[in-house]
């Protein structure tokens, strides 16, 4: 009887094993030791393109404002758009097949902003000057990544200020969602004010925002499927019929982008504006404009700390949902730090800003995403959406801000794991998290964070225990505050 059972045993072992090893997209992204399958990865890589998308939106809206170092007109959005979803789609597949790991990258919310109004328009260098000091700084930024400096020093913080950074960009995007919901009053610029928001003009986002949101959670602990998916695609369907039946002035300031104008199929202003932007780019390198102004450097300084632990504070906090999702203790591949600095190198070169990974690859992991695969139909979706480019900036701010808002709720879960009894790490969780969210600024909240680390250290007589690389970067840090002051 026992032999029989180890025979049966065998025999399912070896229809395991031949399972395993015939399907090669499976063995490739190693599937079995991951515990994901198909259905898994491709729910996953939908749900964190649909919440992704937005940026195909926000990233014209914002570049499109980008004056010229020639004074002749700014960015064209269409290009812009054009070139969004070109280069997500190509660095999120890279990153899907190089390095194996669900995560989507798009460029830089916080980035954008200073990109358009900080570096082209305030910094007189244009959006020319501008991409080419992205450029130069992902240079230098990939040059870190590929010498290991990069992964060295996110091991040397301690293992709570990795996760005071996760549960701090977990607040800060709960804040930009709720502000994309319309509770809060936004700036000419866009950014969120400390005031809440005309809610006569705004109630409807309100109230739509805030049952995707309130559903997506429900159906989060419910273990359903794909609850931000469903969610998001039922409230698209919802916004569009009111956007197209009803007259009233609160509906056209809440769902206004979701109402359908005929004509808007113009493909050829998206491939004319692409080839505009990016001629204008490389005729005007040689601008002495760009070159003679010592803001240029500081621009470019400011940029190198600013992507390096946005993009270092982003890959922390997806890779700690990662592990938790699936039970294994994995560091940040180096390949997907080399990855997220050479994106920017290519998209700063085709016409966008700098390139990121977002924080909402953890909607796909939630969803069951744990391998590159996922990545890779993210990518695709993106291409696909180049076809449907109108009906995909039909999606309210709404609903992509109610879904961002879920993604924080599910991030700032790791605050129960950070050592608050420790006077040091309750001190930086707090200045982070506070000053991430107040200037609107990830880098910001990470910078103050470590400063405050170092003088809470000391305070309570434990200098010998911050190491090399803390005092580096809290030179780093100072040094990046004083620049920045150069470029307000």
């Amino acid at each position: 009887m026992r032999e029989t059972k180890k025979e049966n045993f065998k025999v399912k072992d070896k229809r395991f094993n031949a399972n395993k090893s015939t399907n090669a997209i499976a063995k490739f992204f190693n599937f079995s030791d991951l515990n994901t399958t198909f259905k898994k990865e491709i729910i996953g890589g939908i749900s964190t393109f649909l919440s992704m998308m937005y940026i195909l939106s926000v990233e014209p809206a914002i570049l499109g404002s980008a004056p010229s170092i020639t004074g002749n007109g700014t960015m064209d959005s269409q290009g812009v758009f054009l070139a969004t979803a070109l280069v997500t789609a190509l660095a999120t597949i890279v990153m899907g097949m190089s390095a194996n790991v669900p995560i989507g990258l798009a460029p830089s919310m916080g980035l954008n902003a200073l990109f358009a109004f900080n570096i082209a328009q305030a910094g007189k260098i244009g959006y020319e000057g501008a991409l080419i000091a992205a450029m130069i700084s992902s240079i230098i930024l990939c040059i870190i990544s590929i010498t290991k400096l990069r992964a060295i020093m996110i091991n040397a913080l301690p293992h709570s200020l990795h996760l005071i950074i996760g549960v701090a960009i977990g607040f800060f995007i709960a804040y930009v969602g709720i502000s994309n919901m319309g509770f809060v009053e936004k700036t000419t610029s866009g950014l969120p004010v400390a005031n809440l928001s005309n809610f006569k003009l705004n109630y409807p986002a309100m109230i739509v925002g805030t049952i995707v949101l309130f559903g997506s959670i429900i159906l989060f602990f419910k273990k359903f499927f794909a609850p931000v998916a469903v969610m998001m695609l039922g409230g698209l369907i919802f916004t569009v019929i009111l956007a197209n039946t009803v007259d009233a002035a609160a509906i056209k300031e809440s769902f206004g982008n979701a109402k359908w104008v005929s004509g808007s199929w113009n493909f050829d202003s998206l491939f004319s504006g692409f080839a505009a932007n990016i001629k204008n780019l490389f005729s005007q390198i040689g601008h002495s404009e760009i070159w003679n102004k010592p803001t240029m450097y500081i621009f470019i300084f400011v940029l190198v700390v600013l992507n390096f632990f946005d993009a270092t504070g982003t890959l922390t906090s997806i890779n700690i949902e990662l592990n938790k999702a699936i039970g294994q203790e994995r560091e940040i591949p180096q390949r997907a730090l080399v990855i997220d600095a050479g994106a920017t190198i290519v998209g700063s070169g085709l016409g966008v800003s700098h390139m990121a990974c977002y924080s909402e690859s953890c909607v796909g992991i939630s969803q069951g995403a744990r391998t590159g695969f996922a990545s890779i139909i993210t990518g695709l979706l993106f291409l696909v959406s180049i076809p449907l480019f109108r009906i995909f900036k039909m999606m309210p701010n709404c609903i992509t801000g109610a879904v961002t808002a879920f993604i924080g709720t599910i991030m700032v879960t790791s605050i129960t794991e950070i050592e608050w009894k420790k006077p040091e790490i309750g001190i930086t969780g707090f200045f982070s998290i506070l000053f991430m969210v107040i200037t609107y600024n990830i880098a910001n909240g990470i910078a103050v964070g470590i400063i405050s680390y170092t003088v809470a250290s000391i305070g309570i007589g434990k200098t010998k225990e911050i190491k090399p690389v803390i005092w580096g970067l809290d030179a780093i840090f100072i040094m990046y505050f004083i620049a920045s002051a150069f470029i307000q």
